[in-house]
């Protein structure tokens, strides 16, 4: 199982570096073409999008991943994948409709550049939307290739796409959105033709009682207010910036929100792609125990990976913001440490989490989230107004805090395990010692940033590796693992 593990690490690694590069490159392309005004709605765009998709596909997703190894054994996959369909169709152009008609109501309330950014963002949320849906499909058949291949497909052509409108036909801002739709819509035939033309489709009288229906819903449709509550945990701040601190601020805080979103969020993010289609196999067909084994270790490298990410970016955000935005948005480097901590104990969330997925119970996940959420809300309309974007990361931490809390103690009510606390605290102790030495290394030296951040990457994995060898971290077996790893990823490069 843990073999398996690597081995889907490994192929869906590219699918999150190559986004997270492609990420990072825009950040210095935008910030130097848009002030951050621009850049401010151009995010509010985004976040629109994303919240729409948290209430129309992201269930379906769950759904999808969840239930495919329960239809595959019983033979029932042709009507699971019917079911499926034909909700998301029914989700994502209520959505939409729904949607189109708030935007309308609206239109006096907001700038018309924005009121005008909404509408392009509403043809991007459907192509988008479909894409997830598909891209899900992939993940519980574990065809890694193909979804490596169409995440990369997307994060390159959407940048690719965008610049070129932008520096060849001088569209705005809003090229950066015509080129995420341009990038979505070309890359659906295939993508349908891979996941579902295999499939006989009927299109007959759908019976929303019908006991799949129930069963999917039941399960999945919690999780529509669990990524509400996730939303306005990591993104409506934005909307209270823009509210009571204006879109420049916006802007600013965003950036320093997305440069941890491109690193440490990127580890969370693949550790729970990965693991989750074999955490439900290993579930379903090996039980209990065999579960909780790998769920103790997949949390142990977790740890081993995310913790020295967070430090490493949290002493040296200053030089990375130098290097990677315009000195308007220096500002932001502040609030990056706040930001990074709060993913890394996302992820730590996410483990506990696995838990209540196993017994279905997304209701509890749905209260201890929206407990979550209204805390972050609440503390935003308190402090924001006067402390701008710095109170916008720190509530979120605080929040994220909360919600690590809630479901350490809700998830022992149904399977108890062993936290790896003796491999954190080594973990911790190696970080420690290489965030002090990677600091003073950065804040002594009067090269540029570059330098600082190539010096403290370099150094950073050399005391991080000494640290943990010297604190014998790493148990027999391992670095042939670790080599096995490298192996599969160079390997799945050349394919």
């Amino acid at each position: 199982m843990i073999k398996d593990l690597f081995k889907d690490l490994a192929k869906y690694l590219p699918s999150y570096i190559v986004p997270a590069v492609v990420g990072i490159i825009a950040i210095p392309i935008i910030t130097r073409l848009f002030p951050p005004e621009d850049y401010g709605d151009y995010v509010l765009v985004l976040i629109t999008i994303s919240v729409l998709s948290t209430i129309s596909t992201v269930w379906i997703d769950a759904a999808i991943i969840r239930f495919f190894p329960v239809y595959k054994l019983n033979n029932r996959l042709t009507e699971f994948y019917n079911t499926i369909i034909k909700l998301a169709f029914i989700s994502i152009v209520g959505i939409s409709f729904i949607f189109s008609n708030v935007l309308f109501l609206a239109k006096g309330c907001i700038s018309a550049n924005l009121y005008s950014l909404m509408h392009i963002g509403l043809l991007t949320f459907l192509a988008s939307s479909w894409l997830t849906v598909l891209l899900a499909f992939l993940r519980a058949k574990r065809q890694v290739g193909w979804y490596t291949s169409f995440k990369i497909w997307r994060s390159v052509a959407s940048l690719g796409f965008g610049v070129v409108l932008i520096m060849v036909f001088h569209y705005g801002v809003e090229g950066l959105l015509w080129g995420a739709l341009l990038s979505a819509i070309i890359a659906l035939p295939l993508l349908w033709r891979i996941t579902v033309r295999t499939i006989s489709l009927s299109f007959k009288k759908f019976y929303i009682r019908s006991p799949m229906n129930v069963k999917i819903t039941k399960y999945s449709f919690p999780l529509i207010a669990v990524n509400i509550a996730g939303w306005v945990l990591s993104l409506s701040d934005r909307y209270v910036l823009k509210i009571f601190r204006g879109s420049k601020e916006v802007g600013i805080y965003s950036i320093g929100y997305n440069i941890s979103e491109q690193t440490i969020n990127i580890i969370v993010m693949l550790f729970a792609i990965a693991s989750e289609p074999i955490a439900f196999n290993i579930w379903e067909n090996k039980g209990v125990e065999t579960s909780r084994g790998f769920l103790e270790k997949v949390t142990r490298y977790y740890l081993l990976i995310a913790l020295p990410a967070t430090v490493g970016l949290s002493v040296l955000a200053k030089p990375v913001v130098g290097v990677l935005a315009s000195p308007a948005y220096l500002a932001g480097y502040i609030i990056v440490p706040l930001v990074a901590c709060s993913a890394f104990f996302t992820g730590i969330e996410r483990q506990f989490g696995t838990i209540l997925n196993y017994y279905k119970r997304t209701d509890l996940t749905m209260y201890y989230n929206l407990i979550g959420a209204a805390l972050n809300l609440g503390l935003n309309l308190l402090l924001i107004p006067k402390y701008g974007y710095i109170a916008a990361a720190a509530t979120t931490f605080i929040a994220c805090i909360a919600n690590l809390v809630m479901i350490i103690a809700i998830s022992r009510r149904f399977l108890v395990w062993q936290f790896p606390f003796k491999s954190f605290g080594k973990i911790a102790s190696a970080s420690g010692v290489m965030g002090i030495i990677v600091y003073h290394l950065s804040s002594n030296l009067t090269s540029s940033n570059l330098v600082n951040i190539i010096l403290g990457i370099i150094v950073g994995v050399v005391v991080y590796s000494l640290m943990l060898f010297l604190l014998r971290e790493f148990k027999p077996g391992e670095i042939q693992a670790l080599l096995d790893f490298k192996r599969q990823f160079f390997h799945n490069k050349k394919i």
